[in-house]
């Protein structure tokens, strides 16, 4: 076929997909093709690219042909056929750009033609998106704590998930080479080389942002077809109808709601309450954490009742590097009132070996639980790990969940086994409500071949999405519910009631909404923060939010109930550079821990252990946020997890290089 013919042809086959009602809106009344529907998975620009780079896409809605189907988060391959950047003398900008292999029903790529028709430019919506995965259980006819009983008994309840899923906005009469939203952008369909399309710019260089809206056609083969008749579609076994038959408004959220067949809608969030509400902290009710630098009235009660040596347990200190966050390597659990469990990176070699479908061995770690008072190690054992993430969770009632290889394991009083499960493939996440009860695991399931995992990810500089099966346990780890979601969110934050789910807004705002096991809804704080909030949940049944103040970029911290109220409010000074949370397992305390470095440390830095001297630690009642204790430890762990509260609140205990510190903490 000449390229003559194959032009025309593939300009009726945009003629038609762009009278597809179920892309764009049928402007004529008739059936047409439906288009793939895509978005960008990384900033381009002219002046960054070259003849051959590789731009890749991902499916953003179900599609499927005779030669191929596409289901979403499936992997598009463009290529740079041709490319003019904007430079003094050029003034113009030329991109030429061919997408000619896709994820057709595999993990690998093969070759699929498809012709890039219209763009879009990124919504810019009043909620800029979920930053957090949603796992709230629904069941039918069910409320309050009848939805908690049910879920401890059931086996079947339905489970809905909000995910961020972009679409193409809904423009009538358009035309091939429509552009929405992309200042002096044009595109021209099948002009470019080897029919590749064109995107031109006359004043600045062709640039694209990521998460651009791409509709493109297939170049040939058999196009799916929609009907007139939604039913007579289902009826042939036609493609089904992507979910964008009303027009989005300009204000709406991007996100979409994937329910379980008998599931409801979420109730609506209230009215937003002011933003200045969360930082309204009303003693007693809530309390001023001091800066830390001043620690003056820390006095005597920061003595260290007892240190316990762990070097014999083969124990060593980190090596001195840098790093962006707080490690996973050492943790510390009470198993008991006087049962401390020790676990710690004994950073040697290992001998990788296959650890189920969780993958291969990347570390091993020693735990050795120790008895406070006599120093005797009542036992030792290793565990093999697969990643570097978290590995150890405290529970109530002197229990412990460890990630062990391809299990999850519940331990208890002298370190013996009362529960475990395996799962098939890399955890993703583990979050557990703060009194125990309900757990949601995230379990990694792999879109791509080994080989196009890697392309991607040195393409995107990092990890790319994958798909995350998502299982939620009760407290004997039968699982009461299942969905699917992706990667990419941060892992959900889980309450007693419910879950507490982080929103981005527009000028730096966030938004932290609550929605209940029983479906109900309400907005627990808006604020500003000008990085990327951090969410925990502690016990009794609090919100523990990091973020940094909009003026002074500096770190700053809240305890916050689920209905928003203030327990503890915690402004940083600028040597601090990391803060972590954890509740007594009797509910009766919470300690809050703060990282101080030599030199002033801005949010996002790489942290140096060399230039973190001292870790603070403050134990406050949870009743009302009066500080308990307040010590001050050199040569601290770098590790989030280096801390505990004995179940009763009575002991603190504090990993430093060398040893275990034992504090004791006054009456509540």
């Amino acid at each position: 076929m000449n390229s003559t013919m194959r032009a025309r042809i593939l300009g009726v086959a945009v003629a038609l997909a762009l009278c597809s009602s179920s892309a764009l809106g049928d402007a004529v009344g008739k059936p047409g093709i439906t288009a793939v529907q895509a978005e960008l998975l990384a900033d381009m620009h002219a002046r960054l690219l070259k003849v051959g780079t590789t731009v890749y896409a991902r499916v953003t809605a179900d599609w499927r042909g005779a030669d191929c189907a596409l289901r979403s988060g499936a992997i598009l391959e463009g290529h740079v056929l041709s490319v003019t950047p904007h430079t003094k003398t050029a003034k113009g900008s030329e991109v030429s750009l061919a997408f000619t292999r896709a994820q057709c029903g595999d993990t690998k790529m093969g070759a699929f033609e498809l012709l890039l028709a219209a763009m879009a430019a990124p919504p810019q919506n009043s909620d800029l998106g979920m930053l957090s995965e949603s796992v709230p259980v629904q069941t039918a006819g069910l409320s309050g704590f009848g939805v908690i009983d049910s879920m401890r008994a059931s086996t079947t309840v339905n489970l809905y998930l909000e995910v961020e899923v972009y679409r193409f906005p809904l423009v009538p009469n358009m035309r091939m080479g429509y552009v929405s939203g992309i200042r002096g952008l044009k595109l021209s369909v099948g002009t470019g080389p080897e029919n590749s399309s064109e995107l031109t710019s006359k004043d600045h260089d062709v640039s694209l942002e990521k998460h651009t809206l791409l509709l493109l056609v297939p170049a040939q083969g058999t196009f799916p077809r929609t009907a007139a008749n939604p039913s007579a579609a289902a009826d042939s076994g036609a493609a089904a109808k992507p979910d964008v038959a009303q027009p989005m408004p300009a204000d709406a959220s991007h996100s979409s709601n994937t329910r379980g067949s008998d599931s409801v809608a979420p109730a609506r969030l209230p009215v937003q309450p002011p933003i200045e509400d969360i930082d309204l902290c009303v003693p007693p009710q809530c309390s001023l954490a001091l800066p830390s630098a001043d620690v003056s009235d820390f006095g005597d009660a920061g003595k260290a009742a007892d240190r316990i040596s762990i070097g014999e347990l083969g124990y060593a200190p980190r090596p001195q590097r840098e790093k962006n966050s707080f490690d996973h390597d050492e943790a510390l659990a009470y198993l008991g009132p006087r049962e401390l469990l020790v676990a710690f990176n004994r950073h040697k070699l290992v001998s990788r070996h296959t650890l189920g479908g969780a993958g291969s061995t990347v570390r091993e770690v020693r735990a050795a639980l120790v008895d406070t008072e006599t120093h005797r190690v009542i036992r030792t054992v290793d565990w093999e790990l697969p990643d570097n993430r978290q590995y150890l969770w405290p529970l109530s009632e002197g229990r412990v969940l460890v990630h062990v290889g391809s299990e999850l394991r519940v331990y208890g009083e002298g370190l013996k086994i009362l529960n475990r499960v395996s799962f098939d493939g890399p955890l993703a996440f583990m979050r557990v409500t703060p009194d125990g009860s309900f757990m949601a695991v995230g379990v990694i399931r792999e879109r791509h071949s080994a080989e196009l995992h890697a392309e991607l990810s040195r393409s995107l500089n990092g990890d790319p999405e994958e798909d995350v099966n998502i299982l939620v346990l009760n407290r004997n780890f039968e699982t009461i519910a299942k969905s699917k979601a992706r990667s990419g969110l941060m892992a959900p934050t889980l309450l007693n009631e419910g879950q507490a789910k982080l929103s981005a807004l527009p000028n730096m705002g966030y938004r932290i909404s609550m929605l209940t096991w029983d479906n109900r809804a309400w907005t627990v704080a808006r604020f500003k923060s000008s990085c990327t909030p951090e969410l925990s949940s502690i016990a009794p049944d609090l919100i523990f939010l990091v973020s940094c103040d909009k003026q002074s970029e500096r770190h700053e911290y809240r305890m916050l109930h689920s209905n928003g109220k203030l327990a503890l409010k915690g402004d940083s000074n600028p040597n601090e550079g990391g803060h972590a949370a954890e509740g007594s397992a009797d509910q009766g305390a919470f300690v809050v821990k703060v990282v101080n470095s030599g030199l002033p440390a801005a949010p996002g830095e790489p942290l140096s252990a060399a230039n973190s001297p001292s870790e603070e630690f403050g134990v406050y009642r949870a009743a009302d946020g009066k500080r308990l204790l307040g010590v001050r430890v050199g040569s601290p762990s770098s590790s989030r997890e280096g801390y505990a509260l004995a179940p009763d609140g009575s002991q603190l205990a504090v990993l430093t290089r060398d040893q275990v510190v034992v504090y004791s903490v006054p009456a509540k």
